[in-house]
């Protein structure tokens, strides 16, 4: 949600200089895959699972980006960078009723989009604690389902994000989202008075430390909307570089499209992979 997610390509150091009459050596078919890896794909939204004392008792989610063309700091080409900031996403968020005899899912959302993001927009007219990154594309939204049980909705977004602070310390940034629903509501109509058409992320914390995140949804309807508070801590160093505890609380409607017009107030506690 909001800021684009890793649209700089890793980096790595620079390659140690090789003597004139050596010539390079060629790149193993796994360090191939690995370099391709390393510069089409990225997390996007965040990565966890976690479970509560209610049900249902268990959420997960995963998510990832493909960047279609591969960003190249030495090319000239103008439409090879303009093209570097197209991407395919897919986010998975799945609610588990783990507590339940054979463990079902209770209801799972599918979240394939296209996108495109650009960073560092007027960076020559913000100071340098600031900085400007916008992102829009277009979403589908469904459970997967049939009949009664089926939910789905396709929309279009523009979602601008703007960062406070220092990018390796404490710092704040703040997205909001605008949408409109395309066509086909069929097995929802009213769903939008419970969407609605904005949204906000503010990310508030340490790049290496604690981070509170907030998304708050307002509904169509006046008393529908959402909260959703999510708490994440790093692992200690020694232990791990890449785990952390997370605790999530959710108030309102729409955590399952399953259920988006009945309110609900859920806390739980897991690891995340990526915040």
């Amino acid at each position: 949600m909001g800021c684009v997610a890793a649209l700089d390509g890793a980096g790595g150091e620079p390659a140690a200089r090789l003597e004139a009459q050596e010539p390079p050596a060629r790149p193993s078919a796994a360090e191939s895959a690995a370099d391709f890896f390393k510069a089409h794909f990225f997390p996007y939204e965040p990565f966890y699972f976690l479970a509560g004392p209610e049900a249902p008792v268990a959420k997960f989610q995963l998510s990832f980006n493909y960047r279609i063309v591969a960003a190249d700091p030495e090319s000239t080409s103008a439409l090879r960078r303009a093209l570097s900031g197209a991407y395919f996403a897919y986010t998975q968020t799945s609610l588990w009723d783990l507590d339940k005899p054979s463990a079902p899912f209770f209801d799972t959302s599918y979240r394939p989009e296209l996108l495109y993001g650009r960073e560092h927009l007027l960076r020559a007219s913000l100071p340098r604690w600031a900085r400007l990154e916008a992102q829009a594309g277009v979403k589908h939204e469904s459970n997967g389902r049939d009949g009664v049980h089926s939910r789905s909705l396709n929309i279009a977004y523009l979602s601008p994000c703007v960062q406070f602070g220092s990018p390796d310390g404490f710092n704040v940034k703040l997205a909001p989202r605008a949408w409109v629903y395309l066509p086909d509501l069929d097995d929802n109509p009213d769903l939008p008075e419970y969407r609605g058409h904005v949204d906000l992320r503010t990310v508030a914390g340490w790049e290496r430390g604690p981070q509170l995140a907030a998304l708050v949804r307002m509904g169509d309807g006046a008393q529908r909307g959402s909260l959703q508070l999510d708490l994440t801590l790093p692992f200690p160093r020694r232990f791990s570089r890449s785990l952390f505890f997370q605790a999530q609380y959710f108030t309102g409607y729409g955590e399952s499209l399953l259920r988006y017009r009945e309110r609900e107030s859920h806390y739980r506690i897991g690891l995340a992979l990526f915040r």
